[in-house]
């Protein structure tokens, strides 16, 4: 039992130490549309960390990746977001910033997935999030109500009604 836990232990200690291996560079103050397309390992990466790692575990690479990924989505072309106000807590960052993240890690994995498909990966991707780091994240209503609608078998449903689709 001690091994398992030890493993596990060690295992865990590596992916957080690998998530945080990684630079972000910086990007100039005027891009054309196209040269998003090349930033986009990096905001993979940034993704993966923000999705995670505990924002409390290294809150300044947590900022660094959130301004980072915020800035490249306010000028990409490549990503479409739809934030539903239903399903995701404008007043809760953190959630806010796992949904973004997760929304974007699909959009350029799979190019060719239509917002509802992106939304429900986001709104499963935020969820989990939640539970795995409700200590960071505070307390949220609509992700409580969002857990209880998946434990339901009807987080789908919700997600489309929420976009109106």
């Amino acid at each position: 039992m001690k091994k398992i836990l030890l493993v596990l232990t060690a295992l865990v200690l590596s992916q957080m130490a690998m998530a945080q291996q990684f630079s972000l560079p910086i990007m100039p103050e005027k891009m054309w549309p196209s040269d998003y397309a090349k930033y986009e390992t990096d905001v993979l990466n940034c993704c993966n960390y923000l999705l995670t790692a505990d924002p409390a575990f290294n809150q300044p690479k947590h900022e660094e990746c959130t301004s980072f990924l915020i800035r490249w989505l306010e000028g990409t072309p490549q990503v479409q977001l739809v934030i539903a106000p239903d399903i995701v807590d404008p007043d809760n960052e953190q959630l806010l910033v796992a949904y973004l993240a997760a929304w974007t890690r699909h959009a350029l994995q799979y190019k060719d997935s239509s917002p509802l498909v992106c939304a429900n990966v986001a709104v499963e991707e935020m969820l989990r999030y939640y539970e795995n780091f409700k200590a960071s994240t505070g307390s949220s209503k609509k992700a409580e109500k969002l857990l209880k609608h998946q434990r339901n078998g009807n987080l789908a449903s919700v997600v489309a009604k929420a976009l109106g689709i």
